[in-house]
């Protein structure tokens, strides 16, 4: 990658490519040469509900991801899973990086996490 922007492009052709994806809204999205963020929410095929939202920078070409959340819920509106890095449990051992499953009570220890990563594990239905 050589700035935000091709970063931001890359990410729209990965959703636009899924096959799980029925559609997509830009919620936010800000690129200003290597730094910037994006927040999307994606309707997916089986009536579940992505939001992803992740502040990004890009250095010598690789792309390091600061902030990020993403919430994948069911068509009933359940919570499937939620990656985050929020800095509020620091109980975890992979504290700030956790993922809360099928609940928001349930915590789990979970590594570091992309916008590229969670689009391929909602795809295998991980």
């Amino acid at each position: 990658m050589k700035n935000a922007s091709e970063y931001l492009a890359h990410l729209k052709s990965l959703i636009i490519l899924d096959p799980q994806v029925s559609h997509w809204t830009v919620v936010r999205e800000e690129a200003q040469g290597d730094g910037g963020l994006f927040r999307y929410r994606l309707a997916l095929q089986d009536g579940g509900l992505l939001e992803m939202v992740e502040r990004f920078r890009v250095v010598a070409g690789e792309v390091q991801v600061g902030m990020y959340a993403f919430h994948w819920q069911d068509a009933n509106g359940a919570l499937v899973r939620r990656w985050d890095n929020a800095a509020h449990h620091p109980e975890i051992s992979t504290y700030p990086h956790h993922v809360h499953e099928g609940a928001e009570d349930h915590v789990l220890p979970h590594e570091p996490v992309s916008a590229e990563r969670i689009l391929a594990l909602v795809a295998r239905g991980a």
